[in-house]
């Protein structure tokens, strides 16, 4: 990728953990400026060689960086509290150890395609990010395959005042997000220090980046506590996904629990630690990993008007998951309620009435499959038969039908309710010559996403032009993909009729 201003990437990744320039001898410091505030530090390689000896360099400025990046193959994209080396010829460096963090910026994904039968794209990267809901914000070709990084908007800082947990609950966002690659594309390794050395992004290996992919630390963690809901089950629970209510961290009294900030210890009177135990309970028996269920119930315990220490908070999360307690008693959670939020809460205010779910026959037991089934047919289809340099199909109506099996009048609807929904682009030719132009969506915008900003126009014309559509919203759309992540919960990019 040709013109792209290395510097601006590497203020991105390190933020505020850097000095701007050199302490000494630097050439691009004005006279007179001085900098304030204790910093951090990073480490660069000069090659796998090195990095894998140990030998590199300590990097405390930007400035640094900018002087020896094109002699750096690997380096620290996450800063740490200090660097130095371990004798006077400062040949090998100390200090590149979880240990030693000072804050985490980025998480990375690591694609060695090398030893594997399957083929893999930049394309490929941007179409299971579209997916996924967070973009990545460089993408590098290696010598083995590609490394994407997913760059946070802000800096999260690790502290004794949380007990260092702020590691285990970005190891396990980190890890999620290595398994939803992994279950997508070829040879993601699961197995690399997840805040450790990495390849460096430089002008001959950077294929993609854009800026404005940046998302908050916590929109990573609330989309990983939805992933881990899918693998972590408590023994002796059954959760259900999508059944509103089932878990305790979906009901009522939960939110207003956590979101009060005053509470005490009266005598007579269940307190803060109480509140805490409770809520600490209901991410157990709701399948979090214990090492989440520190992470929030210490940002709860920040939020508090008279917080206690953070040891206590661990104290009493440990507790919760000892395994002698199952979930959260509910005349417990009345009492708490009535006590510090309102005293007129009934059990309709606090917690969702349970019904009998009705569970829908497997589809080889059913004569019809459901429109919802189809829709995950021809997307398939479409995948399938798409490439990167022809990312739409021409083909007829009869040949999908047969492909996927679906009735014609059925065909006719499905078309209709996914072209509203953003996730199929047609164009439909009458006559004995005629057939139909029918691209996904997703893949035409990961097509787009990967050329150069220069570039997109004329693609935008010709995909309007081919599909008969405006230009405006194709447009549109590339803009919504930066915004997915700002949300918490994670909207669907091809779920809305944006016109």
């Amino acid at each position: 990728m040709e013109n792209v201003d290395v510097a601006s990437i590497y203020s991105l990744f390190t933020k505020d953990g850097l000095r701007e320039f050199k302490y000494k001898n630097s050439v691009m410091k004005p006279a007179g400026t001085v900098e304030h505030g204790k910093k951090g530090a990073i480490f660069g390689f000069r090659s796998k060689k090195h990095m894998i000896d140990g030998r590199g360099v300590v990097l405390t400025s930007k400035e640094a960086i900018l002087d020896n990046h094109d002699k750096f193959s690997h380096w620290t994209p996450n800063v740490y509290r200090y660097g130095t080396y371990t004798n006077e010829n400062r040949l090998f460096t100390v200090g590149h150890s979880e240990k030693n963090l000072r804050q985490i910026n980025t998480f990375y994904i690591d694609f060695d395609i090398n030893h594997s039968s399957q083929s893999m794209s930049t394309n490929d990267i941007l179409l299971a990010s579209l997916d996924l809901g967070f973009m990545p914000t460089v993408i590098i070709k290696t010598d083995k395959g590609y490394q994407a990084y997913f760059v946070l908007d802000t800096p999260v800082f690790v502290t004794s005042k949380t007990n260092f947990k702020v590691i285990d609950v970005a190891k396990e966002i980190s890890q999620n997000l290595r398994k939803y690659f992994a279950d997508r594309l070829a040879s993601v390794d699961l197995g690399c220090n997840h805040f450790g050395i990495a390849r460096m992004p430089r002008q001959d290996n950077i294929v993609f980046y854009e800026p404005q992919y940046v998302y908050s630390f916590k929109n990573f963690l609330n989309w990983s506590m939805k992933q881990s809901e899918l693998t972590n089950h408590t023994p002796n629970f059954t959760l259900l996904a999508g059944s509103k209510g089932k878990r305790q961290v979906d009901e009522p009294w939960f939110h207003l629990l956590l979101h009060k900030s005053h509470f005490n210890g009266k005598k007579g009177l269940m307190g803060r630690n109480n509140v805490m135990f409770t809520l600490a309970l209901a991410y157990f028996s709701s399948g979090y990993s214990q090492e989440t269920c520190e992470y929030n119930i210490l940002e709860f315990n920040d939020r508090l008007e008279s917080p206690i220490e953070p040891k206590e908070v661990i104290k009493i999360v440990k507790s919760a998951y000892s395994g002698s307690y199952q979930a959260a008693s509910r005349e417990y959670v009345k009492t708490l309620c009535r006590a510090w939020v309102s005293e007129g809460l009934t059990n309709e205010d606090l917690f969702v009435k349970q019904g009998w779910v009705k569970f829908k026959k497997k589809r080889s037991e059913r004569q019809r499959s459901h429109l919802t089934e189809w829709a995950e047919d021809l997307m398939a289809y479409l995948s399938k038969k798409s490439t990167e340099s022809k990312p739409y199909l021409t083909t007829t109506k009869k040949e999908i039908r047969a492909s996927i099996g679906i009735p014609a009048r059925s065909l006719d609807k499905l078309l209709k309710q996914l072209r509203a929904k953003n996730k199929v682009f047609y164009q439909v030719k009458s006559g004995r010559t005629g057939g139909i132009r029918i691209a996904a969506v997703k893949t035409l915008l990961a097509m787009l996403l990967s050329k150069k900003k220069e570039k997109r126009e004329r693609f935008y014309s010709e995909i309007a032009n081919l599909f008969a559509l405006q230009s405006d919203r194709l447009r549109l759309l590339v803009k919504e993909v930066a915004n997915r992540g700002e949300s918490a919960v994670q909207g669907d990019l091809f779920e809305e009729d944006t016109g």
